[in-house]
């Protein structure tokens, strides 16, 4: 009598136990917050659309590096101990860091993050983030990389300005840089120009000038006329040697990210440059072997270094050897006015759920200039969408995404308009716990009950540690 009452007691509280569960780990009302024991998910050295095989680009062996006659002459100038494009007098004019995946288009990126920063630096707007497409230049100027046709290979930050100038077949007969709006990254040489979105060509900024300069091994005498350069023309792109251990620079930055961490300097043979990267500035340290280091710019994403960004010791894996620079007329594109910025994204969906169940998540954005508008999202998960739409101002878009790991999700979502303006983020998160969501027909009756879930698990416990079967 006595077993039978309580084999029914503990079948009764197991199946309770599980019902309370289910309503932890399932419930998904948006004001609902839980202390849930949760698996976190741990970055590894992965980051989003990049690989373990970490791109570069085709080595250039120095001997084969062909200066173009119209070398710009730099003007020497009083450089101060420390400069920074990306903080000048409380204003950024830096441009957030991107991931080239895999695909050794650093020459692009870096191409791409010189002209906008110095849009930025022109126009004296710091409040805007031209954001410009990479995937243009693959697929639409072919001539662009060292191999035409296969930018995936490697180029020269110089050849792709030189391409987007040029109003020849061979720069798409137009002079202008176009928005990633129009040409979402693909991290492929594959694809055809006629994947570009309608209308590109109404909105080009065109490029007024550039050029190339063989800077050479690193001295003092190089380091001024590296950072007069960057005084004058902005920040400018700069080659550099990766050494192709991924254990070694690569996995640094994915381990550093403190702002004032550096690389060292360290003896080494010199060859070939396999990199590109854009330097916005200097500081200069003597308690620092060769005096100080570079602020740079990678293409490796945001988890890499401090937000994509990294410094690097005077002389460093031959950093500056080789400097591409790019120059703009402000009189050329007008930008929209801050207040046009597309809204921040409203976003409704669940905040807790399980694995491998497809959730949907509804967004909308306004334009004030009715433009149409894009939506990039970061699920958090190594995977991101860039550039979703077109979609009317205001129009609610359902978006849908599936997590095959359990962890607490931080989900970012941002709005994008035509002309590169960008609202701030907006940050959701979602919780996928340990335990198992069940579906009843009791969860909305007991659900207020949840907070017996820890009294009942430890009566579980408790019972089953007295049970011999």
């Amino acid at each position: 009598m006595t077993n039978n009452i309580f084999k029914k007691y503990l079948v009764f509280s197991i199946i309770l136990l599980f019902i309370v569960s289910g309503i932890a780990s399932g419930y998904n009302h948006s004001n609902t917050s839980s202390s849930c024991d949760c698996e976190k998910v741990e970055n590894t050295y992965i980051d989003y659309n990049f690989d373990v095989d970490f791109p570069t680009m085709k080595p250039i062996p120095i001997d084969s590096i062909n200066i173009d006659s119209s070398v710009y002459d730099i003007t020497i100038v009083d450089t101060p101990a420390e400069f920074s494009w990306m903080n000048m007098d409380g204003k950024d004019y830096s441009t957030p860091a991107k991931s080239q995946g895999n695909c050794g288009s650093c020459g692009i990126f870096s191409a791409m993050g010189a002209l906008e920063s110095l849009i930025k630096i022109r126009e004296d707007r710091d409040d805007i983030d031209p954001d410009f497409s990479e995937q243009y230049v693959l697929s639409c100027l072919p001539e662009a990389a060292l191999i035409p046709g296969e930018g995936c290979s490697g180029g020269m930050a110089y050849m792709v300005f030189k391409r987007i100038m040029e109003t020849t077949p061979e720069g798409n007969n137009v002079n202008g840089a176009v928005f990633e709006s129009f040409f979402p990254y693909l991290a492929s040489d594959d694809v055809y120009c006629s994947h570009i979105r309608e209308g590109w060509d109404e909105r080009l900024v065109p490029i007024l000038d550039c050029g190339q300069i063989s800077i050479g091994h690193d001295s003092p005498q190089n380091r001024e006329r590296i950072k007069s350069l960057i005084m004058d023309k902005g920040p400018v792109a700069a080659y550099m040697y990766v050494p192709l251990n991924p254990n070694v620079f690569h996995q640094w930055g994915f381990e550093n990210h403190d702002p004032t961490d550096y690389w060292p300097y360290e003896e080494r043979t010199f060859e070939v440059l396999n990199h590109e990267i854009v330097i916005l500035g200097w500081k200069d340290d003597i308690s620092i072997g060769n005096g100080g280091y570079w602020i740079c710019k990678n293409s490796w994403g945001q988890n890499w270094g401090y937000d994509g960004f990294y410094n690097i010791e005077y002389g460093a894996l031959f950093t500056g050897y080789l400097i591409d620079w790019v120059d703009y007329d402000l009189d050329s594109f007008d930008w929209p006015d801050e207040a046009n910025r597309p809204s921040s994204p409203i976003v409704n969906g669940p905040t807790y759920g399980g694995v491998n169940v497809e959730y949907d998540y509804t967004i909308s954005s306004i334009d004030e200039d009715d433009d149409p508008v894009y939506y990039t999202v970061v699920w958090d998960d190594g995977t991101n969408e860039k550039y979703l739409g077109p979609y009317n101002s205001g129009e609610e878009v359902t978006l849908t995404h599936t997590w095959s790991r359990l962890g607490r999700y931080q989900i970012k979502f941002k709005a994008h308009d035509v002309w590169g303006g960008q609202s701030d983020w907006t940050t959701i998160s979602i919780i996928l716990p340990k335990t198992k969501t069940i579906n009843t027909p009791f969860l909305k009756i007991i659900e207020k009950y949840n907070h017996l879930q820890p009294v009942l698990e430890r009566l579980f416990n408790h019972l089953t540690d007295n049970i011999y079967l």
